[in-house]
């Protein structure tokens, strides 16, 4: 078997790049695989991950981890991290099937597959594939948080720390892999990837003896798809410092790899940069209650986003996870400051942390959520420049649950008297909190008080600014403030509560909210109306595309059918043409032995005799 016919396997952690590497082997001519998971929105540009092995591997997964241990058996985790291995054992004539026929359907083309699930499985899977060659693909464990948080599947939602043990236990795996077998494997960063792709193409062609001018190395990567942060950025330091132990295997992988990410990233000690001026110009307040390992994200954003003097306040709203307790200690002990209260809810945590600023402008943002570049500096020019304008808002983008940009429209009091538009993480001034009194720590349910403040501020003659742009990233999770708003009950009480506590506003704008309301139920009708329009026309292309999926299997069996057929043909033609090869050898043996037994007759003497008589008689000795 030539090199460029082993069989070439992808593996690696979710989210850590492994479609990418699979979509460079297919544009290098290696067959990987007829059918493949469809792209989505996730993943545009396609998973190049074949459904046979993917099917294959998720059963094994599914069968082996524990049912009642939590954690995602989808990708072979659970909480105690066991997987019964001696399972897999019912898998091995169905994973032999598979090999044979992606193999033959490969023809002479080099074949292999990607599915990070086999990961998990490479041990499995190695005995059954001759000479086969891997590439084990591993990426920062802070971005393949991000990206799975992205996902919006609510079990990484409801528990972000699932995403770093997973990357621990998957890249424990591919390194321990990796270590025994390094004569076929190549261990790649795919952060390294991204910054020399030209470098992975060279070393693709010394390992696995591919033609690299297939592709240029400077169309490989779109930075829109696979984004990085630079190697100075703050999250790096303070992801290292929390999780000490991925911070050491990533260094145990990068010293084992062809192609490691040296020089993009760092252990050192985090340490506050521009959030502790001794003359800030705006104070971020984050209330935290058991949100540590959001809260991160959150601290980091805020350095990477402000680039004005400011301060950063932390209010530990009394949290009693073990973990978030952690990482208020290590920012505390990094030399953050944090400020420790009673539990008393988001209201009271904020105005704590507000009572404690110094800069006359104030940015609330909540635990589980990202600040934005480019907002804090025109919306503080905004301020400075019109004293009438009490605080400045911007558009947000989510993420979670749901994901997209989201457009908040400019202000309009009789829009916002109905509903709250306007979200909490605005630039405001300390002096419009105080003269509402805060935050208000009495409402019937959290989630409400920046409506009730906003309110409070036009109440008192002050307007809000809409500075069009992304200000902040919003964390859509189950149990996000957002998603606490379609509780019709809970609804109808905070009306009740901010009405009554605003009813003299209420009373004097009643006509304009009225006509307010009216535009609002026209725009929700349109809106439904366009929703019902684009529901048609997917089902309409659902049902083209099931269509079309019907005639391609059709095809595909039928195609099967005759490759079924010819195949048969050639198995009977096969063991006619071994039953010819055999039948010819009987006869050069036969031929063999008859010319032995010619020989030994030509050398007696009655052959001898013969031929005298023959020469008597006058006749020619036949030719030899």
């Amino acid at each position: 078997m030539s090199p460029e016919r082993y069989p070439v396997v992808v593996a690696g952690m979710h989210r850590s790049g492994t479609s990418l590497v699979a979509s460079i082997l297919s544009t290098l001519g290696v067959d990987m695989g007829e059918r493949q998971l469809a792209a989505d929105l996730h993943n545009p540009r396609g998973y190049f991950e074949d459904l046979d092995f993917l099917t294959l591997n998720r059963e094994m997964l599914r069968a082996s981890a524990a049912s009642d241990d939590g954690g995602h058996p989808d990708w072979g985790w659970t909480e105690s991290e066991r997987l019964d291995r001696d399972r897999f054992a019912a898998y091995r004539e169905r994973a032999m099937e598979l090999v044979g026929e992606h193999g033959r359907a490969a023809g002479t083309a080099s074949w292999g597959w990607k599915d990070p699930r086999s990961t998990l499985l490479l041990d499995f899977w190695d005995p059954l594939l001759a000479g086969a060659r891997y590439v084990l693909v591993y990426r920062f464990p802070w971005e393949v948080a991000d990206s799975m948080q992205r996902l919006g599947a609510e079990v990484f939602l409801r528990r972000p720390d699932y995403a770093w043990r997973i990357w621990a236990f998957y890249n424990r795996h591919l390194l321990d892999f990796h270590r025994r077998y390094r004569e076929r494997s190549l261990l790649v960063s795919a952060d390294a990837l991204r910054r020399d792709p030209a470098r992975f193409l060279a070393l693709l062609q010394e390992r696995l003896g591919l033609d690299p001018a297939r592709v240029r190395a400077e169309e490989i990567i779109d930075p829109e798809l696979f984004q990085s942060p630079g190697a100075d950025d703050p999250l790096i330091a303070l992801a290292a410092a929390a999780h000490p132990d991925c911070a050491a295997l990533l260094a145990d992988l990068d010293a084992a790899a062809g192609l490691p990410a040296t020089g993009l990233w760092s252990d050192a000690p985090p340490r506050p940069r521009s959030v502790s001026s001794e003359s800030p110009r705006v104070s971020v307040v984050i209330p935290c209650y058991d949100q540590g390992e959001l809260l991160l994200e959150a601290v980091a954003s805020v350095e990477r986003s402000i680039e004005e003097p400011c301060e950063l306040i932390v209010v530990n709203d009394g949290s009693r996870e073990p973990r978030t307790r952690e990482v208020l200690d290590l920012l505390r002990r990094s030399g953050y400051r944090i400020v420790d209260r009673e539990n008393g809810g988001l209201a009271a945590a904020r105005n704590t942390g507000i009572e404690l600023a110094r800069s006359p402008y104030i940015l609330p943002l909540d635990a589980d959520n990202r600040l934005r570049p480019g907002f804090v500096t025109p919306a503080l020019a905004i301020l400075d420049a019109q004293p009438q304008v009490a605080a400045v808002y911007g558009d947000r983008y989510d993420f979670g649950l749901r994901n997209g940009m989201v457009d908040v429209p400019p202000f309009d009091l009789d829009s916002l008297l109905p509903f709250n538009f306007i979200d909490a993480c605005a630039l405001l001034r300390k002096e419009v909190w105080s003269a509402c009194g805060g935050y208000d720590p009495g409402m019937p349910a959290p989630g409400w008080e920046d409506w009730d403040l906003w309110i409070g501020a036009a109440e008192r003659g002050w307007q809000l600014h809409h500075l069009p742009g992304e200000a902040f990233d919003y964390r859509v999770r189950p149990s996000s403030m957002i998603s606490l708003f379609a509780d019709e009950e809970r609804r109808r009480r905070m009306h009740a509560y901010t009405i009554a506590k605003h009813r003299d506003l209420y009373w004097q704008r009643l006509p304009e909210i009225l006509v307010a309301s009216q535009r609002s139920a026209a725009e929700l009708f349109r809106l439904a109306r366009e929703h019902e329009r684009a529901q048609a026309e997917i089902a309409a292309a659902f049902q083209d595309q099931e269509t079309r999926i019907g005639l391609a299997a059709a095809e595909r069996a039928s195609l099967e059918r005759e490759s079924g057929a010819l195949r048969a043909q050639c198995e009977r033609l096969d063991g006619e043409r071994a039953a010819l090869l055999a039948e010819r050898e009987r006869l050069r043996e036969e031929l063999g032995s008859w010319r032995e037994r010619v020989s030994f007759m030509e050398g007696t003497s009655a052959w001898r005799l013969r031929n005298r008589l023959l020469r008597l008689r006058g006749q020619s000795l036949p030719a030899p």
